[in-house]
């Protein structure tokens, strides 16, 4: 089994955190409700996540070295594009 569906997952959560922090970074004002948009603009990116999202749980459960190893570049790929935004 691959991990398809959890780098789906998480994608659509990297995908999230850019948008909120590059929004929120200066504090909530009227005008981040631009960020509605954006999020709208991705619907495909969250539509991947949630296709199958039953089948992250026997994903994680069967896990191998370099399925883990994937996570954990996703992961850290995530935290520094989080990072990126807040600068």
């Amino acid at each position: 089994m691959d991990i398809k569906e959890t780098l789906e997952v998480l994608e659509a959560l990297k995908t999230v955190s850019v948008i909120g922090a590059k929004t929120f970074k200066d504090g909530v004002q009227i005008s981040d409700l631009k960020a509605l948009v954006e999020l709208g603009q991705n619907f495909d990116v969250f539509k991947a996540a949630l296709n199958n999202i039953d089948l992250v749980d026997d994903e994680i459960k069967d896990l191998d070295a370099q399925e883990a190893s994937q996570l954990l570049t996703k992961l850290f790929d995530i935290i520094s594009a989080v990072k990126a935004e807040l600068k």
